[in-house]
């Protein structure tokens, strides 16, 4: 019996590339897929047991003897259910990344805004540093780089004796006028806006090629906060985070679209936290009517801070859809 490995697939990182050759190694029947509850690349047991019913004993059963779960997901949403799973990812140069999922959000979902806009979108900053939400490439058990995909690709089946073989996908092969060449002035804003991310990508291109042999477990990797953001119930942002050096909750801010609303408590009771062994007492949670706040339009970003200024809870920041009972994970 064992774990599956848990990629966690930022967004133009050649992630579906990576996905594709572990799907051909593997077989698709040892892989699970997780890009959100109304993705049609989730699979339909990660939507029945996280999405629909939130069944943790049911998850863990379900990844048993899987080989790879993957998706656009941040670290602790599947932490605690896989204890003993490998952590990895890709990394990629955030300047470069920022512009290819502009095109990439121009040409696949009718984005019609400009690059100004879609930068200086909180949502679309600082992607890789909010997925590993908050720690180091070296915490996880193996990072590739997608500047040198193939030699990542040849360290993964090294460590884990593998013989997955390059598949180029998802490369965004456009039409000339989609080609997006940034002014300086945008490259400049770009590297102002996603400073978080150039440091993680800084850190990963130092310590690449001298990675430890040891398997890092995602049990061994300590933050001082943990949380989650679980989006939008019944018309309230709910979620729950621990702070382990202090004996009192968390505060949080709630911002829409980056602009300060509310200062939140996380002191409601969660017997679920209890019941799964994340706390021992459950008094973490939060619970914010959407009324209590300024009114959130379809498309706002909804992000949740500490007070503190030191963790973004995972998931956040969200899109708000209107369409559906939770908001887009990004």
């Amino acid at each position: 019996m064992q774990s599956p490995i848990i990629y966690l697939h930022i967004p133009k990182t050649a992630g579906t590339s990576f996905r594709v050759s572990a799907e051909e190694y593997f077989g698709e029947s040892g892989v699970l897929r997780d890009y959100g509850a109304d993705s049609d690349n989730t699979s339909p047991g990660i939507r029945e047991t996280f999405y629909d019913s939130e069944d943790d004993s049911s998850l863990q059963q379900l990844g048993l003897n899987k080989r790879l779960l993957c998706g656009h997901f941040s670290l602790p949403r599947y932490r605690e259910v896989f204890p003993d799973s490998p952590i990895m990812t890709f990394f990629r140069d955030p300047m470069k990344r920022v512009v290819s999922e502009f095109v990439h959000f121009t040409n696949h979902y009718n984005y019609t805004g400009t690059l100004e806009e879609f930068y200086r979108n909180p949502q679309f900053q600082n992607r890789q540093h909010h997925t590993l939400g908050g720690l180091k490439p070296t915490h996880l058990d193996f990072f590739g780089l997608t500047e040198q995909y193939e030699k990542s690709l040849e360290m993964f089946n090294h460590r884990y004796q593998t013989k997955l073989l390059p598949a180029v996908l998802n490369k965004g092969t456009y039409t000339r006028d989609s080609v997006v060449k940034p002014t300086s002035a945008q490259m400049d804003e770009i590297f102002h806006l996603n400073q978080a991310d150039l440091a993680l990508y800084k850190h990963a291109l130092k310590h690449f090629d001298h990675q430890a042999d040891q398997p890092r477990l995602a049990r061994d990797m300590t933050t001082r906060y943990s949380g989650n953001f679980g989006g939008v119930r019944n018309n309230k942002l709910v979620g729950w985070i621990t702070d382990d050096q202090s004996d009192q909750p968390a505060k949080l801010q709630i911002r829409i679209n980056g602009v300060l609303q509310t200062t939140v408590t996380a002191d409601r009771n969660r017997p679920d936290l209890i019941r799964n062994g994340i706390d021992p007492h459950g008094n973490c949670g939060f619970m914010v009517p959407l009324d209590s706040i300024s009114e959130v339009c379809h498309q706002d970003s909804i992000s949740v801070h500490t007070e503190d200024g030191l963790f973004e809870l995972p998931n956040s920041p969200l899109v708000f859809n209107t369409n559906t009972t939770r908001p887009d994970r990004l």
